[in-house]
This record gives C-alpha cells, sequence and structure tokens, in this order.
C-alpha cells in the first residue's frame, strides 16, 4: 500500500504528461474533464491507499519498504526507501485527501483553459514528490521530495506564463526557495558526520555537541524559512498567487508550505537539543505571525490577503515547534490545512462567478448570489478566527497555551501571537465583510451574472466546510513530547482571553465596515521589505550581472574569435597547397624529399666524417 500510494500520482502525471504532449504535436486539445478525470482517480486511489496503510501501521508505530539500492560511495550506502509512521501518515492523508478535492475543484475550474492537461500533469507531480517527501527513510530522498516540490510549484506559478508578472513570481519562489536549500545540505552533511547514516532512524538517535546541535537546528530551520515563507524568505509566498486559485489551495495553503513543520517535527529529537536554536525559531516564527498579519490587513485582492494569512499561520506553527510543542503544531498543520484550502478555494469560486474580479473592494452582496460558496467560508472564517467549535479553536488555543506556560515560552511570545490573532480576526472579517455583505460595489451587469460554482466546485467546498468544522474534535493526531509546564495558567483561561481577542478584532472590523458606503483602500506594503531586499541585495546582483557580461563579451568571446581566426587562417594555409593534381603533388613530394635529405646530409657534415 506504501508503495502504490507514490505510483498512483505518478501515473498520472506520465499519463497526463505523454497525451499533452501526443495533443500538442497534432494540434488538438487535451479536455480538463478527461485529463481531471484521470488526475483525480489518480489522487483518490493515493488517498484509499493511504488510509489503508495507515489502517495497517503495527504496533511498534513504523514500517519500511525498501524500494532499490539508490546509490554508492565508498561504504556509503543509500536505499530508496519508504518509511510510514504517526506523522508521516497524517500528511499522507492531509496531502493526498485534500489534494482529491481540490483536484477535482480544478475540472470545473480551468474548464476552460487551454493547458488543462499540463496543469493537471504538473498537479500530479507535485503531489508524487510532497509524498516522497513525507515517506522519505533518508535525508537524500526527503531532499529530493523537497526539491521537486520546489520544481513543481515553480511550473504551477508560472502556469501562465504569458504574462511577465507570473513569470517573475514563478522565478521568485524557485531563488528564494534555493537559498533555504543550501542550509538543508549543510545540514544533511553534519548529520552524516556525526552519525555515520543518512537514515532518518539513525540520525533522529544522533547526540550532537553542543555547538554542532546549535549549527545543525539553524541550517535546518534556514531550509524551513525557505519552504515554509518564514523571515528572512518569506516574500515569495504572496506573489505566488499568481498561479491559478487551485494551486494556492493546494501548494500554498495545504501541503508544501508546511513542509517545514514537517521536517522540524520529523528531527525534533536532535532539535530539542538546542536551546538557543528552539529560541530563534520562536522568535522568528511570532516575528512573522505578527507582521504578516500586519501587512494582511491592508490588502485588497482576495488572494493576497490570503496568503500573508498563510505566512502568518505558519508562524504560530513554529513557535509552537520553538517551545517544543511539536505536536501541537502538527495539528495546526492539519486543522489550518482544512480552512486555508477551503478559504482559497472559497475565493476561487467567488472570482469564478465575478469572472476573475479579485478586489474586495469591488465586490459585495454575494452572500444570496453565491449561497454554497458563503456558508462553506462562513465556516472557513470561523475556523480561522478560533471560534469554537470549529477546527482552528482547538490547535490554535493549543499553540496559545503552550507558548505560555512551556519552558521555553513566555508571556512575549504569548502576547505576540495574540495580537496576531486578534488581527487575523480583523483583515478575516474585514475580507469576510467586503465579499458578501453591504451593497454590490461592482458593475450592476457583473453583479447580475455573479453566479454560484458548479458541483464540481461546490462538492469540495462542503466538505472541506465538514471538516473545518468538526475536524478539530479528533485532538492532536500526533502524539509527540511534550514541553513540561512552568507556569500553571489554566488552559480554560487562555481560551476565553483568545476567543475574546478574536471576538475584538472581529469587532472592530465590522463596526468599520458596516457602516455604509465603504471606499477603496488602496494596497500596502507597510514594511516595504520587498524594496529593502532589492536596495540590499538587487544592486550587487546588477553589478555583478554586468561585470560578467563584460568578462563574457571582452575576454571568453576575445579568445573565442582568436581560437576561430587562427583555425580560420591555417584552413586557408593549407588549402593553397591542395591544387587537385597529381603532377604537383609528385612535385611538392620531390622538393619536400630533396629538403629533408640535404637537412641530412649537413648534419652529418657537422657532428661526422664520410
Amino acid at each position: 500500500m506504501i508503495t502504490s500510494m507514490i505510483l498512483f500520482p505518478l501515473a498520472g502525471f506520465i499519463i497526463n504528461g505523454f497525451w499533452t504532449l501526443w495533443a500538442a504535436r497534432n494540434g488538438s486539445r487535451v479536455s480538463s474533464r478527461v485529463s481531471g478525470a484521470i488526475a483525480t482517480s489518480a489522487m483518490l486511489a493515493a488517498f484509499v491507499s493511504a488510509w489503508l496503510a495507515r489502517s495497517q501501521l503495527p504496533a511498534s508505530g513504523s514500517t519500511e519498504v525498501e524500494i532499490f539500492r539508490w546509490f554508492t560511495l565508498g561504504s556509503l550506502s543509500v536505499d530508496f526507501k519508504l518509511r510510514l509512521d504517526a506523522l508521516s501518515s497524517l500528511f499522507t492523508l492531509v496531502i493526498t485527501g485534500v489534494g482529491a478535492l481540490i483536484h477535482l475543484y480544478s475540472v470545473s475550474y480551468m474548464e476552460e483553459d487551454e493547458g488543462a492537461g499540463k496543469y493537471f500533469a504538473y498537479l500530479n507531480l507535485f503531489c508524487f514528490m510532497m509524498l516522497n517527501l513525507v515517506l522519505g527513510g533518508t535525508l537524500p530522498q526527503v531532499f529530493l521530495g523537497w526539491e521537486g516540490v520546489g520544481l513543481a510549484s515553480y511550473l504551477l506559478i508560472g502556469f501562465w506564463y504569458r504574462e511577465e508578472a507570473n513569470v517573475s513570481a514563478g522565478q521568485k519562489a524557485f531563488v528564494m526557495n534555493r537559498i533555504g536549500d543550501l542550509g538543508f545540505l549543510i545540514a544533511m552533511f553534519i548529520g552524516y558526520k556525526y552519525s555515520g547514516s543518512l537514515d532518518l532512524a539513525t540520525i533522529e538517535k544522533v547526540v550532537l555537541p553542543a555547538g554542532v546541535g546549535t549549527s545543525f537546528v539553524l541550517l535546518v530551520f534556514l531550509a524551513c524559512t525557505g519552504k515554509s515563507a518564514q523571515i528572512p524568505l518569506f516574500t515569495w509566498l504572496p506573489d505566488a498567487m499568481a498561479g491559478p486559485t487551485p494551486v494556492s489551495a493546494l501548494i500554498h495553503a495545504a501541503t508544501m508550505v508546511t513542509s517545514g513543520v514537517y521536517l522540524l517535527a520529523r528531527l525534533s529529537p536532535v532539535i530539542s537539543q538546542s536551546t538557543t536554536g528552539m529560541t530563534v525559531i520562536a522568535g522568528i516564527g511570532a516575528a512573522t505571525a505578527l507582521i504578516t498579519a500586519i501587512i494582511a490587513c491592508f490588502q485588497s485582492d482576495i488572494k493576497k490577503v490570503l496568503a500573508y494569512s498563510t505566512v502568518s499561520q505558519l508562524g504560530f506553527m513554529f513557535v509552537a515547534c520553538g517551545v517544543g510543542a511539536f505536536g501541537a503544531g502538527v495539528f495546526h498543520v492539519m486543522t489550518h490545512a482544512f480552512f486555508k484550502a477551503l478559504l482559497f478555494l472559497g475565493a476561487g469560486s467567488v472570482i469564478h462567478g465575478l469572472h476573475g474580479e479579485q478586489d474586495i473592494f469591488k465586490m459585495g452582496g454575494l452572500k444570496k448570489k453565491l449561497p454554497v460558496t458563503f456558508w462553506t467560508f462562513t465556516a472557513g472564517w470561523a475556523a480561522i478566527l478560533g471560534m469554537p467549535p470549529f477546527s482552528g479553536f482547538f490547535s490554535k488555543d493549543e499553540i496559545l497555551h503552550q507558548a505560555l506556560v512551556s519552558g521555553s515560552g513566555s508571556v512575549i511570545l504569548f502576547s505576540v501571537l495574540l495580537i496576531a490573532a486578534t488581527l487575523t480576526a480583523f483583515y478575516m472579517t474585514r475580507l469576510y465583510w467586503l465579499v458578501f455583505f453591504g451593497g454590490p460595489r461592482m458593475d450592476k451587469s457583473k453583479f447580475d451574472h455573479a453566479h454560484e460554482s458548479p458541483v464540481a466546485m461546490a462538492l469540495p467546498l462542503v466538505v472541506l466546510g465538514l471538516l473545518s468544522l468538526a475536524g478539530g474534535f479528533a485532538g492532536e493526531p500526533v502524539h509527540l513530547p511534550h514541553p513540561e509546564a512552568v507556569r500553571s495558567t489554566p488552559a480554560w483561561i487562555i481560551m476565553v482571553v483568545s476567543v475574546l481577542a478574536a471576538a475584538v478584532g472581529a469587532t472592530i472590523a465590522y463596526r468599520r465596515y458596516s457602516a455604509g458606503a465603504v471606499s477603496p483602500e488602496a494596497a500596502r506594503d507597510v514594511f516595504r521589505i520587498d524594496s529593502i531586499y532589492s536596495s540590499l541585495f538587487g544592486g550587487g546582483l546588477k553589478a555583478t550581472a554586468s561585470a560578467t557580461q563584460w568578462l563574457e563579451e571582452r575576454v571568453v568571446q576575445g579568445l573565442i574569435r582568436l581560437v576561430a581566426a587562427i583555425t580560420d587562417l591555417s584552413g586557408n594555409m593549407i588549402r593553397v597547397l591542395q591544387v587537385g593534381s597529381a603532377q604537383a603533388y609528385l612535385l611538392m613530394m620531390i622538393i619536400g624529399l630533396v629538403v629533408m635529405v640535404i637537412y641530412f646530409l649537413k648534419g652529418v657534415a657537422q657532428y661526422g666524417n664520410f
């Protein structure tokens, strides 16, 4: 079952990929319904395999399947093997389950797109690589999946490549992820040096020297900041909204961006050895949660609001890992996958109903026009606010609790997260009200033609809405060690404070945006982080590019031209002698022979006697 889990999406990628190539050669178009049916069926089969594999886990809690010997370097042998335990099993269920729903949603969403076959091939490729990442039994295999999802996300972000902004967004994501990947590689080398193996089961048990342990943790975290969009490598994620909306739901809400949390949880025994490293993780996570929540309050694009919200929620997960509550962080990964995928797909339904409109200040009054979207979006809104009994209530409050009472937690961490939670309630209520309530703020014709999405798009919304409502009752799905509490604050007090904070944020947004006419607000980059990065690194990169161009044009191409000139001259000189006459060639041979005899005789005369 474990092997078939990754083979199904691989088969979908191969079938749709070759079909798309064949259709392009024959000038035909690949149907979204057929290619979508193939891709969705592959994901449903993978989900069934994941479910059966989880039900068959042995009493020891883990199982490994060796597929083949991957490579051998001296005494090092690395197998390509799959490892399934409670942690990887949870991620496989999220990837395949939520992934199947998003594939189904895409069948209608991409129906009129000419590149539907290529799109579904890329989606299956992404899921195949993501499954390799979470099922990998060795660090090289995890890295293979790590790089694979980066490649697939690049292809999907820039899917509509005819627009330059989309291509730039894909390139930005690719480059920023490569910066983080350097940390992964160096950490892998350190793990091998001190454990003598690249197997995760062995590396998880290694005890690193203090300084080395801190370096290892910080390098792993650098990799995570790239994939999971934390400070300083988070600016790619909002730009990645250039891709199709289902891509945002799959990659940037439910799966790829949570791979950093997975890596920290997987290596938690080693991560926990460095107090300094964990303090950095918690601090960066809290700063990311707060800063991106502030930025989200000033966005007008419905997908940009959700993008910054994703970064902020990832900050909550990293704080949980930073204080040692890895189980709480993974719990929030699961609930966040439900409600954020729902919110993104709901946003896609709104955009679809309004024929491409994404500005929330040009919406309004859509509650009755899009009833299914409205009610399911309401479930996602309540879940991200942390309102009981919705799923986000359980996981977010557990993180807030651990941020305060654990030994690595503090009042400062708790306060920062509480402010971020209040801001979350503000910007999500702002979005919710401006989209669905009040009078329409778009052209009358566009409002009149607004319509609910077809069944293939509505069904995933309903399923995710139910999961957003009831998913939290499952409790922490993975029982990882929790930090020892050093403060005795009761959980119910934190729960009440959290709900009140959400209510305050929602109330402020409601009072501001429900009071009559709403005037558009300009979207602002509050902290101008992209501009700062451009100033710090852009100038240096341009100078390096100019120097490289000069070196290439003046030196490299000059040498090439010199070699070409010498070759050309030699050819011309030889060509003079090639006259095509046997008599001429015989004469040249005689002349050459005479020259050789004279040279020989001169040498004999100089050094000896006849």
